[in-house]
């Protein structure tokens, strides 16, 4: 029987039940099927009441071009038809407690809640109607011909066996390895996470805190890229030494009210890896904002636990979850010996999964790296292609939604890549990455809801968005607020992993702004020793090959002009020190006392 649920209910489970299907055999095999389901639901959860006609279904959820006659043309209703049956299929297979269907005569995607169904899928493929005394083991031959004078020996028979057997197993037990951390096959896949909450107190409120707590980290983590959700507490003689974690909390009386302790467990080690305290919020409604922090900590790409999975990742680990993490270490730091690296991993992960959203939204990045970085010019249609791909099966995913955001702004189709960063940062809402990288290109669109995407990444990760806060600074300085800007960069504690280089770059300019030029020229130094180039190379050059993101970049370098740290040729303005004289190369720039280093670089540089 179906349950009436709200219309937040409604959201959530249709997107974690559209998650379930995708991942399911059939509709990885059918990418327009996956494509027609992500856009249906999609449609049913922005649009409540408002199901899309067969024309909008053609095009927006199908592909199909603008001039798509749907009277001449059956397509979509046929589409729509072979969905259904797949879900139908699904289901009797499968079974589940909540249940995801397109009812005839209209496209709308909709949810039921089964009562009488249990939660878990994989419930057999038993017919209702199977007798289920067939189902019972019948008795075993050994014992239905021995008779009762014979059944003493038997016994002592079969116990013997069953000795000999173990004695086999834990023989052979020990040839299997221990440790399973050098196992390429284990990174393919992100690692499972558990997540369990339980009060000390007992009591029926106590109770309810545990399990508003657990639900909203379940919801939190399988939005994630980096783990998979598992669902209930680990058996811990199949998980102990699986590449897993444990995510728990407890609710406990502290001196001035409830608190609330995490901790997260590997499995691998069994050992906790990490582990902090903090005031429970005294509503559900403020665990976005109070509980957002320990999510992205655990969950990010640069969290705890991606952060664990690289310390261990084997050389030939090269495909799937494992060449995701190998993205993001080149993505934060931009190190040039690791990109081939990278450009080869996605290449064998695409052999392996054509349709792998998140290679594919990786792909589309390298697609517009600079030639300065690749060798090669940009190929911003080959990125576009590649981030529609990513779309196929990934439209629920917020890598996908931001490989197309990402082509939109550097296409400078501003409206478009502010619509689609929206909606990656809704699906992935504790991924501080995609908050700072969504307010840094609406900060290069000179939009004002910048702050509001820079603050958020801020605040999911006070220790690591230099990204986030040093986009906040140029932005300050653009709106000539430079005093506002210089006391906002002074409380920028870079981490001791290294930052990349938007510190020093912002750094030399808000120090440029506020007139305390020694101090602006030795960040700009720093800037050039760790990140300058061998040859001759402008500072604008230098900015364009470190800042990705070409409008980002002619921010900077605008930024910089106005200065008077740098001249350049092209630079007319009197007002600059540095007017109509020749380009100063980086060798001139950079005083002599300051030798080429190797900075430390981390994930804090992620444009």
């Amino acid at each position: 029987m179906a349950s009436p649920i709200s219309e937040e209910q409604r959201a959530k489970l249709l997107r974690s039940e559209t998650r379930s299907l995708l991942q399911s055999p059939d509709f990885i095999r059918s990418p327009v099927m996956s494509q027609l389901l992500s856009y249906l639901v999609e449609e049913a959860i922005t649009n409540p009441g408002n199901p899309p006609k067969a024309y909008q279904v053609a095009v927006d959820g199908l592909g199909r071009s603008e001039d798509f006659d749907v009277q001449a043309d059956s397509y979509p209703r046929v589409q729509v038809g072979r969905l259904r049956k797949m879900l139908a299929a699904h289901y009797a297979i499968y079974g589940g407690k909540h249940r995801l269907h397109i009812p005839i005569g209209h496209y709308a995607a909709e949810i039921e809640v089964d009562e009488s169904q249990p939660e878990d899928k994989l419930i057999g493929l038993a017919s209702p109607d199977t007798d289920q005394n067939s189902l019972k083991p019948e008795k075993s031959f050994l014992f239905s011909r021995l008779d009762h004078r014979q059944s003493t020996f038997g016994l002592a028979a079969f116990f013997l066996l069953i000795g000999i057997g173990l004695i086999w197993l834990l023989n052979t037990a020990t040839a299997i390895p221990a440790d399973i951390a050098d196992d390429p096959a284990n990174y393919s896949l992100p690692p499972k996470i558990y997540v369990i909450s339980s009060p000390r107190e007992s009591g029926e409120t106590a109770s309810d805190r545990s399990a508003a707590i657990q639900n909203f980290f379940a919801d939190a983590f399988a939005r994630s890229a980096q783990v998979r959700l598992a669902a209930g507490r680990p058996d811990m003689s199949v998980e102990q030494g699986q590449n897993s974690y444990l995510f728990e909390s407890q609710v406990t009386e502290g001196p001035t009210g409830p608190e609330v302790s995490f901790s997260l467990t590997s499995l691998l080690k069994s050992e906790t890896i990490w582990s902090t305290q903090m005031a429970l919020p005294q509503s559900t409604a403020d665990y976005p904002d109070k509980f957002g922090s320990i999510a992205s900590r655990v969950g990010s790409a640069y969290g705890v636990i991606a952060t664990d999975q690289r310390k261990r990742l084997p050389d030939d680990a090269m495909t799937g979850y494992s060449c995701l993490l190998r993205f993001e270490s080149y993505r934060a730091n931009r190190d040039p010996e690791l990109l081939p690296v990278v450009e080869s991993c996605i290449e064998k992960s695409l052999a392996v999964d054509h349709l792998d959203s998140s290679m594919l939204a990786a792909a589309s990045f390298l697609s517009f790296l600079r030639e300065e970085a690749t060798g090669r010019k940009p190929d911003p249609e080959k990125a576009l292609e590649y981030a529609r791909r990513a779309m196929i099966r990934g439209r629920e995913h917020a890598s996908a939604n931001f490989a197309l955001a990402r082509s939109s702004f550097l296409n400078g189709n501003c409206s478009r890549g502010k619509e689609f960063a929206e909606k990656a940062a809704a699906l992935d809402p504790y991924e501080a990455t995609i908050q700072a990288q969504a307010g840094a290109y609406l900060f290069a669109c000179s939009d004002p809801d910048a702050l509001k995407y820079l603050n958020r990444a801020i605040a999911l990760d006070p220790r690591g968005s230099i990204l986030a806060e040093t986009a906040l600074v140029l932005t300050l300085l653009a709106e000539g607020k430079d005093k506002q800007a210089l006391e906002y960069a002074e409380k920028i504690v870079p981490s001791s992993t290294g930052v990349g280089p938007y510190y020093d770059l912002t750094m030399a300019m808000v120090y440029a702004k506020n007139g305390r030029v020694k101090e602006s020229r030795l960040s700009w130094d720093r800037l050039v020793a760790a990140y300058g180039n061998e040859k001759d190379e402008s500072p604008e050059q230098l900015i364009r090959r470190l800042i990705t993101n070409p409008l980002l970049a002619e921010r900077a370098v605008q930024l910089l002009r106005h200065t008077g740290i740098v001249s350049t040729l092209s630079e007319t303005d009197s007002d600059l020190d540095a007017a109509n004289k020749p380009v100063k190369s980086l060798r001139s720039v950079r005083p002599p006392q300051i030798a080429r280093q190797a900075r430390p670089r981390g994930p804090q540089a992620r444009g």
